[in-house]
C-alpha cells in the first residue's frame, strides 16, 4: 500500500473481509495505474457485481472511508508477530522451517489466503477486530486507529518485524460494506495508439482500429462516478477475455496489473473483463478496420 495518502469522503475507500479517459488525439505516452481518471460521466456498459460480502462484526464499531493513513510508529506489531507465531506453533506443518528467510521468516506451505486468514483468525482470537484480503492484514484495537501490515514476502516467506508495517489509518479505515463503497468497475482505453495516417477513435467509443495499439484500465467506482481510493482497493485483480477468433492480443502492462495492452489484430468484437473484489466490469470492444486520418 502506497503511504501518505489522504483517504476521503468522495472517493471513499475498501477493505475487504477476512471471510473471505476519453480524447481523440494519440496520447505522447500511456498513463499507467488504477486510479486513471475518465472523462466519461457514467460506465458505457452496465457493469455486473457478484454478491458483496458483508463486513467483519468488531466490536469497536466500523471503520469510516474519511480517514488519513501514513507511516508512523506501529503500536501493534508485537501482537501481529505473536499472531504468526501462534499459527506457526499450531500448523508446524504450514511451513518449512528449514527454509528461512531472516529471523522467523519461514517458507510457507499453505496458500496466501489459508495463511492471511490463520493470522487473522488469532488476532481475533485474542481479541483484536482484524480483517485480510488475502495480500495484507489490517488489525485494531479501539475507536481511535488501525493499522496495516504486509506478513508475506514475494518468495513465499513470512515478512517479520518493522518491514511489514505499512501505514497507520486515523481513523480506523475497517470494517466497511463494500457494497457501500465501491459501485462498479470501470474497464476501459485510457490511450490508443495508431499507425500513422489511421485515424484514431475517442477512448470512449470501445473502438480499436487493426493494428493500432488501445492502452486499458480498470478502475473501481463510487456511485457518484469518482475513483475509488487505490490506496485501499488493494492490488488483487482477476481479468479475463473473450473472443470468438483472435481479434485482439492482450497483453500484461508492465508492473501496473490494472492495466493492460490491447492489440488489434482481425475486425470483430470481445469482451475484455476484470474483477476487483466482489465487483466486475468488462469493456465490450469492438476492433474495426483503419481509417485514414482527415488531413
Amino acid at each position: 500500500m502506497t503511504t501518505g495518502q489522504v483517504r476521503n469522503a468522495t472517493t471513499a475507500a475498501l477493505v475487504a473481509t477476512a471471510l473471505s479517459c476519453g480524447g481523440g488525439s494519440t496520447p505522447s505516452a500511456p498513463a499507467p495505474g488504477p486510479s486513471a481518471t475518465s472523462a466519461v460521466p457514467s460506465p458505457s456498459v452496465a457493469p455486473s457485481a457478484l454478491p458483496s460480502p458483508t463486513a467483519t462484526a468488531c466490536k469497536y464499531g466500523m471503520g469510516t472511508p474519511d480517514t488519513f493513513c501514513a507511516r508512523r510508529s506501529p503500536a501493534l506489531l508485537g501482537d501481529v508477530d505473536g499472531a504468526i507465531d501462534t499459527l506457526v506453533q499450531q500448523h508446524p506443518d504450514w511451513f518449512n522451517q528449514g527454509d528461512v528467510n531472516g529471523a522467523g521468516g519461514y517458507k510457507v506451505l499453505k496458500t496466501p489466503a489459508e495463511f492471511h486468514q490463520g493470522v487473522v483468525a488469532n488476532l481475533q482470537a485474542a481479541g483484536f477486530c482484524a480483517e485480510t484480503d488475502t495480500t495484507s492484514v489490517s488489525v485494531r484495537n479501539g475507536i481511535d486507529f488501525s493499522e496495516d501490515y504486509d506478513i508475506l514476502l514475494a518468495t513465499g516467506h513470512i515478512r517479520r518485524g518493522s518491514g511489514s508495517y505499512r501505514q497507520t489509518c486515523t481513523p480506523p479505515s475497517f470494517p466497511l460494506d463494500l457494497s457501500l463503497v465501491i459501485s462498479y468497475v470501470r474497464v476501459s482505453f485510457y490511450s490508443i495508439r495508431c499507425p500513422e495516417g489511421v485515424a484514431v477513435p475517442r477512448n470512449g467509443e470501445d473502438k480499436l482500429p487493426v493494428g493500432c495499439t488501445g492502452f486499458v484500465t480498470a478502475t473501481a467506482k463510487t456511485k457518484d462516478n469518482l475513483d475509488v481510493n487505490p490506496n485501499l482497493v488493494g492490488d488483487q485483480i482477476d481479468w479475463s477475455l473473450d473472443q470468438e477468433s483472435e481479434h485482439v492480443r492482450v497483453s500484461d502492462f508492465p508492473d501496473v496489473d490494472f492495466n493492460k495492452t490491447v492489440f488489434a489484430v482481425d475486425p470483430g468484437h470481445y469482451i475484455l473483463c476484470a474483477q476487483i473484489k466482489a465487483f466486475k466490469g468488462c469493456q465490450f470492444g469492438e476492433v474495426e478496420p483503419p481509417t485514414p486520418a482527415t488531413p
